[in-house]
């Protein structure tokens, strides 16, 4: 209920996590939530790992995520089948006793295994490559190992290590004991994601805040720490269903109350839950962290009385149906205290799409969050010119004169507004840098007009667009034809798509583009109460409710153009 109460005052969209080329994981996707573009910045898992665990790296050493892991115990090494990537999500302590035993039978001068959280650990090795590309566990779950395992002449010194550590673990008396409790045994080691030392900008120099992270996950950890952001640890925490949802609110309420300005709080319920397709506890962790995590907080944030804003979002999907990490979109909500707007009544999958607000590159969102402070320290003020002190003179002189141009800017501020245009997106009638004039008096926005307005997607500029259809109107954009239809009406020939074959359909949310009954690539969006749908008149280069902007809200709208004012061989 909380989270949906604060979806129906947010702004609601779809975000990509993850780019192009780069494995849906939890390492890129979370580098990009805190603003570090995973193509630049991602380097694996396992050394964000291995700094959570206070593993110093040394230069030339490689961190692998070191998984125990369940396997069929019948057949032969290679054709066994994968049962379960976190062995009954095993506890820490008994985890412990096996990575000892690991460590003592194959660790040696180059290569030391190290005990993290649960089933997740870290095995360090000193001089080799850290481009092996190795399959995650939670990837084939219930598949034959054969195809999966290390090969070649690169991979054939990590699947001896692998295949030896079932013959040290499988009878092991920690994995008899769970046995005997009806548990999984933890049987063998499994590798993926290699990495050497990662190096991330500063979060405070970026952003000029304070922040810290509490996650029970040691990436989530090591993301922070390299970042320069504080780890925040709490007992009982464990990065399942079955965690201290009440110490990880407490900790993010002390942390704002020790003076953070931001707080990172990471939850790996729901995760876990879809790699081991199980339906109601994934349902049942995300009624968790709404009741114990977010409630409380945002309680907390409010009873302050300060301003605060709210994100939350997946970092990536998890569908149980196929019980791994998909590339799609997630969906996002960012709530400001002092800027409530009108947002959906449920934040899902499907009421993000239905915004039209989409973030393709994921490590952009924070640009939304948070606004830039360089200091903590108010600016000094600034120093009056020579200038404004003869300004200031001539004033007294000319006090008629002032009374005018007072006169005038309370014409144009209540009654007309002046406005340039910024961009492209209205080349095929209004050009870049030209100045328009506008009205909002007794104005009420209809299809076709131009008008100016704040957009929400564009950190609230003034934007310049057409009203493409106005609220409880369907638009349907013809990919095929390359034109636009309101309620099955054709929208202004005179306007359609460029001809350009190679149309750039990142344009569009990914998620709203199907194919109809004759074949034509569409796109079909019905505008809400309240809103406006609208477009750029240069179509191909323009961003708008296609895209980041979204559906428009009428309070938003500043006016309609009424004359073009310069440049003034074009004035009509």
């Amino acid at each position: 209920p909380t989270c949906d109460m604060l979806a129906s005052k947010s702004v609601v969209g779809l975000v990509s996590n993850v780019p192009e080329g780069i494995a849906p994981g939890s390492d890129a996707a979370n580098m990009a939530i805190l603003s570090f573009d995973p193509k630049v910045y991602s380097k694996g898992r396992s050394p964000l790992e291995a700094v959570s665990m206070g593993l110093d790296m040394k230069e030339g050493e490689v961190a692998f995520r070191c998984n125990i892991v369940t396997l069929s115990e019948d057949e032969e090494y290679d054709e066994k089948i994968i049962i379960d990537h976190s062995a009954d999500e095993i506890s820490t302590e008994e985890a412990d006793e096996l990575i000892k035993a690991v460590e003592a039978a194959l660790g040696d001068g180059e290569r030391h295994f190290y005990t993290g959280v649960s089933y997740r650990h870290c095995m360090l090795w000193e001089g080799v490559e850290d481009d092996y590309s190795f399959t995650p566990p939670h990837d084939i779950l219930g598949k034959k190992i054969k195809d999966y395992l290390p090969c070649g002449e690169v991979g054939q010194k990590y699947y001896e290590l692998m295949k030896a550590s079932f013959d040290i673990l499988n009878r092991h008396p920690i994995n008899e004991a769970r046995r005997a409790r009806g548990l999984k045994p933890a049987n063998s080691i499994w590798f993926w994601s290699p990495g050497k030392k990662p190096a991330l900008p500063s979060f405070k120099e970026k952003w000029g805040i304070d922040g810290a992270v509490i996650s029970a996950v040691d990436l989530i950890k090591g993301i922070g720490l390299c970042a320069g952001m504080k780890s925040i640890d709490v007992e009982g925490v464990t990065g399942n269903v079955h965690t201290n949802y009440e110490g990880k609110a407490q900790a993010a309420i002390d942390a704002f109350k020790e003076g953070f300005d931001y707080v990172y709080v990471h939850l790996e319920g729901p995760d876990e839950c879809g790699h081991r397709a199980e339906t109601e506890n994934k349902v049942l962790s995300i009624e968790l962290i709404d009741k114990k995590v977010l409630t409380p907080i945002y309680e907390y944030l409010k009873e302050c009385g300060e301003d605060f804003k709210i994100m939350i979002l997946p970092d990536h999907p998890t569908p149980i149906s196929l019980r791994t990490h998909t590339m799609d979109p997630v969906p996002f909500m960012i709530y400001s205290s002092n800027a409530e707007v009108q947002g959906m009544v449920s934040f899902t999958e499907e009421s993000a799409a239905e915004t039209g607000l989409y973030v393709p590159e994921g490590h952009t969102l924070m640009d939304r969050f948070i606004e830039k402070r360089d200091s903590a320290e108010p600016a000094a003020p600034a120093k009056e010119s020579a200038f404004m002190k003869a300004a200031r003179s001539a004033f007294d002189y000319v006090e008629i004169l002032g009374f005018s141009v007072i006169a005038v800017l309370l014409i144009f501020t209540f009654c007309f507004r002046l406005c340039q245009v910024d961009g492209n997106s209205m080349n095929q009638t209004l050009s870049n840098g030209e100045m328009v004039i506008t009205t909002n008096m007794f104005y009420h926005p209809e299809r076709g007009d131009i008008i100016v307005f704040h957009a929400h997607g564009l950190n609230n500029k003034p934007v310049v667009k057409r009203v493409v259809a106005t609220e409880g109107e369907t638009v349907v954009i013809d990919l095929t034809e390359k034109k636009v239809y309101v309620d099955g009406e054709l929208f202004d020939d005179s306007n359609t798509y460029l001809d350009d074959d190679e149309y750039d359909t990142g344009h569009f949310i990914p998620s709203t583009i199907r194919i109809d009954e004759r074949g034509h690539r569409v796109y079909t969006a019905t505008v809400p109460e309240g809103k406006l749908f609208v477009m750029g008149d240069n179509r191909n280069g323009s961003t708008d409710s296609r895209t980041n902007v979204g559906f428009v809200e009428e309070d938003c709208v500043l006016g309609k153009v009424l004359i073009r004012l310069s440049p003034f061989t074009f004035f009509n």
